[in-house]
């Protein structure tokens, strides 16, 4: 079995990077994937030392690591405790479900991105679940 990244690690990051672009579903999931050009933050609710920077060209992820652009250049950020970005991992719980209930927080950006493109949303954060992850950080 592989060895656990740990959650947001430069290892992971890519880990996750391949495994949601090897998702057919994620990219079913946007309403126009090839307008899905964008760059994005997923971070860790009081845990400013830990956040995911990623770029997007057509919906296909071209960059994924530990935070680099700078905030100007985020169409995106999105934060959740770690708890619930494993559970979204997990599948035990969509992604858009835990939006809806307050536990995945939009810090900037329109949710209608997320509403929009619910099943990509779901599917980009189920991949991760694809990674092995340690979520001890």
């Amino acid at each position: 079995m592989a060895e656990n990244l740990k959650f947001f690690s430069s290892e992971w990051c890519e880990a996750a990077m391949k495994a949601c672009n090897a998702s057919d579903a994620m990219y079913q999931g946007f309403k126009d994937p090839k307008s899905f050009t964008n760059r994005m933050e997923f971070g860790v609710v009081g845990r400013e030392d830990l956040k995911m920077h990623l770029e997007w060209n057509e919906a296909r992820i071209t960059e994924a690591a530990p935070a680099k652009y700078d905030e100007g250049d985020l169409w995106l950020k999105i934060n959740a405790d770690i708890d619930t970005w494993k559970e979204a991992a997990s599948g035990e719980t969509e992604g858009g479900k835990l939006l809806l209930a307050g536990k995945i927080k939009f810090a900037k950006g329109p949710m209608s991105a997320a509403i929009e493109n619910a099943g990509a949303f779901n599917n980009f954060l189920k991949a991760w679940g694809d990674v092995p992850t340690d979520w001890n950080v």
